[in-house]
């Protein structure tokens, strides 16, 4: 075997073993996210709490940018196979090239990224409402606490609007080795 071809397997079973790294990381972000979110929503309602519930809704910006760009480097190792290995070893069985032209595989790939974004949103827009509601009740009575507030819904809205520009952006990249000639 040539040196060509070693290196390309060589580079191979590293990809395949940052993919396996990525799968392991996009876990523990949904297992963290999942658990950490709702306890610390309770933790923000405690009426000692000041700074919880108003940070909330930036933890759940850093865990669904944290998958989003975990899903973004599955993908690219994916797309670099694809395109730069498989083409090397034409047989017939190229793994990424055969679940690519079989889109009805990638079906539960978009449910699952989808309900993700979809379930983080719904956490973010509720975290939200509580921290603009504590920020707007808790300092009440205290010089400049409308300010507090407003400065508050518009960071929210602009996390919000950011987070929903970045999910549309990524959207294709994040579910397709194909990339911009995708259908998905």
């Amino acid at each position: 075997m040539d040196n060509t071809k070693e290196f390309l397997i060589e580079e191979y079973r590293t990809l395949r073993r940052e993919i396996a790294a990525t799968k392991l990381r996009l876990f523990m972000i949904v297992a963290l996210g999942s658990v950490a979110v709702p306890i610390l929503t309770f933790l923000g309602e405690h009426p000692e709490s000041r700074f919880v519930g108003p940070l909330l809704p930036f933890v759940v910006l850093v865990i669904t940018i944290l998958f989003v760009a975990d899903e973004q480097a599955l993908m690219r190792c994916g797309r670099f196979i694809r395109e730069r290995i498989e083409p090397h070893f034409e047989s017939g069985t190229e793994w990424e090239k055969w679940l690519e032209d079989k889109p009805d595989l990638r079906v539960m790939d978009r449910c699952l990224f989808g309900c993700f974004i979809l379930t983080f949103f719904v956490f973010y827009f509720v975290s939200s409402g509580m921290a603009i509601e504590k920020l707007w009740t808790g300092n009440q009575g205290r010089s400049g606490s409308e300010s507090i507030a407003i400065i508050g819904c518009v960071a929210y809205a602009v996390g919000a609007l950011w987070m929903g520009f970045t999910v549309l952006h990524h959207w294709r990249s994040s579910n397709s080795t194909l990339g911009d000639e995708s259908s998905g």
